[in-house]
């Protein structure tokens, strides 16, 4: 019985180190070894047994190996599926597949994450919410915000819901609020097919409701570990509900976006993303709507951000009377991922 503690502390090691076995050697020749979580954005995040999860500059990274089950994304778009070994070459990994192994450039790895199994753990999502308050005109603005992805193999999918309410001593209260549901299917070569579903209501512009449908078609012209450059269409079936009014109006729509995101993971770290979209009518000669979403991110600590972003929305011809041709919104505010 004097040994039980001896056997348990050595099964406990045994245990931790299994959990653990993933390894990575820096620039500078330090090892560590823990746990791989994923590599996004030019950053490895890495948990180690004594730590919380870090952040690795990705170019620090000389080797690295890992026996969990990954999804590799490379700067071409090509995806892999395995774990991975150290070759014994500087900035270089083997990918070891059901197919055979094969050695890639480690520069050339744009995205890494854990193939999870369990249905939950594939979700990742972002919640953000803000308050402005000006003495002037005792202005005051509230938001709140949820993203939510789902990733498989094949598919991703993303659930986006916002509400933004303003209001002042000189102005009618004002609330806009937006909710997306998108699903795509990877395809070769970067490009990607899917759906979407819109409703979003926006006072300023007399919208009580706006509700879309569509097919999307896109592709990410550029992926590496400092940007992202996606630029997609579509048609939609597009449906509003007038404010004051019994009218409904119906149409149908076309529409072009591009997205670029940057990164920068030196002093100071921050995000920034872009969303341009324009939308011109089929059904209604001359209407054009567009929207500009424009957001920057700074980590404070962990998996907290300090978030600002601008959004801005035009209508030429917008249904309501007497309606705004614009609406727009800065707002501050604080974002937790998880």
């Amino acid at each position: 019985m004097r040994h039980l503690p001896a056997m348990l502390s050595i099964c406990v090691s045994l245990l931790c180190n299994g959990a653990l076995a993933d390894h990575v050697r820096f620039d500078n020749e330090n090892h560590l070894q823990g746990e791989l979580k994923r590599l996004e954005r030019g950053e490895l995040y890495f948990k180690t047994a004594g730590t919380d999860t870090i952040s690795i500059e990705w170019d620090h990274v000389d080797a690295l190996s890992s026996t969990q089950q990954l999804e590799i994304e490379l700067d071409d778009g090509t995806l892999y599926y395995g774990t991975l070994a150290a070759t014994g070459h500087v900035g270089e990994v083997e990918v070891q597949q059901q197919e055979g192994a094969i050695a890639l450039n480690m520069s050339s790895i744009v995205k890494m994450t854990q193939i999870e199994d369990e249905f939950r753990e594939r979700f990742d999502g972002s919640i953000s919410a803000g308050v402005n308050l000006t003495q002037a005109n005792n202005y005051q603005s509230y938001n709140l915000g949820i993203d939510l992805d789902y990733v498989t193999k094949k598919y991703v999918s993303s659930l986006d819901v916002s509400s933004r309410l303003n209001e002042s001593d000189q102005s009618d209260r004002a609330e806009q609020s937006d909710l997306s549901v998108r699903s795509s299917r990877r395809l070769r070569n970067r490009w990607y097919t899917g759906g979407l579903l819109t409703l979003d209501r926006n006072e300023e512009l007399g919208i009580d409701l706006r509700s879309s449908i569509g097919i999307t078609v896109g592709k990410s012209v550029v992926h590496n570990n400092s940007q992202n450059l996606h630029i997609d269409g579509g048609l939609l079936y597009t449906e509003e509900k007038i404010s004051g009014s019994n009218q409904n109006n119906e149409s149908e729509e076309a529409f072009i976006g591009l997205s670029w995101d940057v990164f920068r993971y030196d002093e100071p770290e921050f995000d920034l993303s872009t969303r341009l979209v324009a939308i011109p009518s089929i059904s209604e000669s001359g209407r054009t709507r567009a929207r500009l979403d424009v957001t920057l991110r700074w980590e404070m600590i962990e998996d907290l951000y300090w978030r600002l972003s601008f959004q801005g929305s035009y209508d030429n011809q917008p249904p309501g009377e007497d309606a705004s041709t614009t609406d727009y919104s800065v707002v501050s505010g604080l974002a937790y991922d998880f």
